[in-house]
């Protein structure tokens, strides 16, 4: 992972951390208001929900996804591309993105793979607005790392031959590793 890709991890992982220490600190003054049940049932019920609509959301994507290569198409994750690196590779990122160079946040798009190439390509939208897509030839080589947190999210970092790096967050790291390690000779 790249220095962007770490101080983004950090980043995400002490929200998180803040988010449930808030959590329980909500959940503490609840129960001295209307007593230690009513909490813990309204605590079990909020991380039930954190649960359940994730995993409903992964559930629908890989169903989808095993739909698409059962008719043929290439495998595919959705991935998200830091706006720094999409101008870096030579992508017109859309609207405000485009004219900073020093742009922070992702572009929402799809990695495939298809004839040993990694493929990035917008949204749909960002397509419309001039966002092009990215190609990975072999020459890149490829490291996936599953992170921590729901989600089943997952970085790809992408070297090229000479020293760029780039991170890709993708979803379903272990599928995407198994597809890459196919690729090796």
């Amino acid at each position: 992972m790249t220095g962007y890709g770490r101080d983004r991890e950090r980043r995400r992982r002490t929200r998180t951390l803040l988010g449930i220490g808030y959590l329980a600190a909500l959940t503490a003054l609840l129960g001295l208001k209307t007593g230690w049940v009513p909490a813990v049932v309204t605590l079990l019920g909020l991380l039930a929900l954190v649960y359940a609509v994730p995993t409903v959301i992964m559930w629908r994507d890989a169903r989808a996804e095993r739909r698409r290569r059962a008719a043929g198409e290439p495998p595919s994750w959705p991935a998200q591309l830091p706006a720094q690196v999409a101008l870096r590779l030579g992508a017109k990122a859309p609207g405000r993105h485009a004219r900073r160079v020093d742009e922070v946040g992702e572009l929402l798009g799809r990695l495939s793979l298809r004839d040993g190439e990694l493929r990035w390509e917008p949204r749909k939208g960002d397509r419309d607005r001039g966002t092009g897509a990215l190609t990975f030839d072999r020459s890149w080589t490829a490291q996936v790392v599953s992170l921590w947190g729901p989600g089943d999210q997952g970085c790809l970092t992408l070297t090229s031959p000479d020293g760029t790096a780039a991170d890709i967050w993708v979803r379903h790291p272990a599928d995407l590793r198994r597809a890459l390690t196919t690729l090796v000779p």
